[in-house]
């Protein structure tokens, strides 16, 4: 037997109808990942209070941090944040937190920034107590929002107790705004298993959450009996705010053991010692798709000891091939129940459904999850916060693009050209039907590219027609436009294979990620080269001439900030910041090679950075600073950082251009180059209101240039590097 570690409380194994209640079972205890982990980004920034990830290997770096079983790091107080879509195909996932809640747990805020993170794979067999989500335990007041986790792929054959794609545990936690998919399954029994969480406790919050996961629950051994549920497994130690509130399931679940809770929301709430439950509120089941080998403990929503559910809705009817009859199963009228209220009797160790309790207190059985009564009803319950909306299949919410159906309006206008055209007269015309019976419309807002090719094969086929011939027709021949077919590292299209003399045609391109055009021709019969007009977003035209045209293009690999300077690792947090500075010649590095990230940053060197970024202009001004040369590189940059009133200078006629910048001078100088005031104040015990920098330190928190150094300090007087001032600048820039 296991030991659930920080847990008192048993597993109970249910029967909701006319079999013998059960015997309470025994105690237990988002390019493609290479599988490595990256903590640089961490390392010399431990004081930081936000991070930002663009690589799976950052990701894994952030579960190594937290598993230290000798230095784990919570990363309490701190905001991690997905830039990117990240890919794990390839390797085996550890999860973020394989402790328990009292060690080794995640604690901070992870912003998916409703990111991807695709593929994720774990398998696991044996005794050992292991971690299986994208995340193990969140603890602590630890947040989980705005993330996709896509596609997953989880066998949980081992000793762990909990199971779930986004996390196996979280005790005391906030998860909003997150979607699952893929396949979530376990064949040791033993666990409590969903296709979100596997266990929640105590204060725990969910909301504005779906999953469309495939849950699945083979063992079938009294002894081993899973709690299983569509978004959560079980939860235990309720507390006042402990809630499940406007979330949906969309999946499947199916549970082969006759002991087992099964639930769409919730596998089970099981509180032994009176607390109060937990509130499940505005949630919606949109799939019938929900089994076990005994239906009788199915449930809609979930079994829970004290019912707080309201205003949720589930299927008026059980799937297909499931019969739920009178004689057997009479509280159910036919279907499964939607809520169970427990009756638990700790002593003699059993659990069973209360007869007299009215499921219809907790909302109502629906048969179209698409009508326009079910969303307003869902839209009318909402929580702050939340904006349901009308998706394929039924409502979901309106951040979810892979459940809102994609936008057909070009695809319809493409048709509707089609259909305007005299197919007698055009001897291809059946391409054109081709590519609008290829028109597939359950495609969601996430495969929009896939629609909008859609739009454009029948676009295609309408600008490749061919006249038919009809002896003495004098209208003008068309000419072949040929695309050279050895073109790499990108793709060139043109928006017609045949066109008459004086058509305009449109070429578009498109590189491969990492690379840029480095040339596009259009060549006619005689080798001429003709004029091209650059209409942006990859588009060019060129007038047709009387004879066929030949189109060519090289690619050539976009700059990275490492080919720049040899000191810039690819994925440090400064990457994308010097390689901006670098291509818009905001700073040329130090020298042989390098940027020095790590030298501290000059006054000389921020006024430099700011007036190049400015467009380097020249003024007409006084500049009488004693320390500043008239040759010295940075001479026209501090005059026109003195004309703009950005700097006045150190005092006595100087401008101390070696000595380091602060953070103070840094938000300064920025705010007063580029910043406007804002309502906002600074919120930091060490920026006083009447100081110089307050009105640069609000504007630069809100604009996301920084957010301080931790724990409610801002840092005025730190020193800052060249890294740090060229981040600052580049988000600076970038929103402005």
């Amino acid at each position: 037997m296991k030991k659930r570690i920080g847990s008192l409380l048993l597993i109970l194994a249910l029967c909701f109808t006319l079999l013998p209640t059960a015997a309470l079972a025994a105690e237990n205890s988002a390019a493609t990942w290479n599988g490595t982990a990256d903590t640089s980004w961490y390392t010399d920034h431990e004081t930081d209070t936000e991070y930002r990830f663009t690589t799976a290997e950052q990701l894994a770096g952030l579960a190594q941090l937290v598993n230290d079983k000798t230095a784990s790091v919570s990363f309490k107080g701190k905001t991690i944040y997905l830039d990117n879509d990240l890919d794990l195909s390839g390797s085996q996932w550890t999860p973020i937190g394989d402790g328990s809640n009292q060690g080794r747990f995640f604690a901070g805020t992870f912003d998916g920034q409703h990111h991807k993170i695709m593929n994720l794979h774990h398998h696991s067999t044996g005794d050992e107590l292991i971690r299986n989500g994208l995340f193990g335990v969140v603890s602590d007041g630890g947040t989980l929002k705005n993330l996709l986790v896509i596609d997953a792929d989880i066998a949980s054959n081992d000793g762990s107790l909990l199971a779930g794609i986004l996390a196996d545990w979280v005790n005391g936690g906030t998860v909003e705004n997150c979607y699952t998919s893929g396949r979530i399954e376990n064949n040791v029994g033993d666990k409590m298993v969903g296709g979100l969480i596997g266990q929640c406790t105590w204060s725990t919050q969910v909301k504005g959450c779906g999953s469309d996961a495939a849950v699945v629950s083979t063992e079938g051994s009294f002894e081993h009996a899973d709690t299983v549920g569509g978004l959560i497994g079980q939860w235990e130690n309720s507390s006042g705010n402990s809630s499940i509130t406007d979330c949906w399931f969309g999946g499947s679940v199916s549970c082969d053991n006759i002991y087992s809770a099964v639930g769409g929301i919730l596998g089970a709430n099981f509180d032994f010692y009176g607390e109060p439950g937990v509130t499940i509120r505005n949630c919606l089941v949109a799939t019938k798709d929900i089994t076990s080998k005994e239906p009788g403990n199915v449930t809609w929503i979930a079994a829970v000891a004290t019912p707080r559910i309201t205003n949720c809705i589930w299927p008026d009817t059980p799937p297909d091939g499931v019969t739920l009859d009178e004689e057997t199963y009479p509280d159910n009228k036919g279907n499964y129940l939607a809520v169970v209220k427990l009756v638990v009797d700790l002593n003699a160790g059993t659990a069973g459904a209360d007869p007299t309790f009215d499921q219809s207190s907790c909302g109502t059985a629906e048969s179209n999850f698409t009508s326009t009564d079910v969303l307003t009803g869902l839209q009318d319950h909402a929580g702050a916060g939340i904006g349901w909306v009308a998706g394929i299949k039924h409502p979901t919410f309106a951040w979810d693009d892979n459940n809102i159906l994609a936008d057909y309006t070009a695809v319809d206008a493409a048709i509707a050209a089609a259909k305007a055209i005299d197919s007698n007269l055009y001897s291809n015309y059946a391409d054109v039907e081709k590519a609008i019976y290829a028109v597939d419309r359950t495609k969601s807002k996430a495969e929009q590219a896939e629609v909008d090719a859609m739009a454009q094969a029948i676009e295609d086929a309408i600008n490749a027609l061919v006249r038919r011939s009809s002896g003495g027709d004098d209208s003008d021949p068309t000419y072949a436009i040929e695309v050279g077919e050895d073109i790499r590292n990108g793709t060139v299209t043109a928006n017609r294979r045949y066109a008459e003399r004086g058509d305009t045609v449109t070429i578009t391109v498109k590189p491969d990620d990492g690379f840029k055009l480095d040339d596009l021709t259009v060549t006619d019969k005689n080798g001429n080269e003709l004029k091209l007009t650059d209409k942006g977003n990859g588009k060019y035209t060129f007038k047709m001439p009387a004879g066929k045209v030949t189109v060519s293009a090289t690619f050539a690999p976009e700059k990275t900030a490492a080919d720049y300077f040899a000191d810039v690792p690819a994925n440090s947090y400064y990457a994308d910041a010097v390689l901006w500075a670098a291509k818009n010649g905001i700073t040329g590095g130090i020298g042989n090679g390098l940027f020095g990230p790590n030298q501290p940053c000059t006054r000389a060197q921020i006024v430099t950075f700011l007036w190049r970024a400015a467009g380097s202009p020249v003024v007409n001004y006084a500049m009488n600073m004693t320390d500043v040369a008239e040759d010295a590189y940075y001479a026209e940059a501090v005059r026109w950082a003195l004309s703009e009133g950005i700097t006045t200078g150190t005092g006595d006629g100087k401008f101390s251009p070696d000595t380091t910048c602060t953070r103070a001078q840094s938000v300064t100088f920025l705010f007063r180059a580029i910043g406007k005031l804002v309502d906002s104040k600074a919120e930091f015990s060490d920026v006083l209101t009447d100081s110089y920098y307050a009105n640069a330190v609000a504007w630069a928190v809100e604009n996301g240039v920084t957010n301080g150094i931790g724990n409610g300090l801002f840092g005025p007087d730190n020193s800052c590097t060249r890294a740090q001032i060229v981040t600052f600048l580049f988000r600076a820039y970038q929103g402005k």
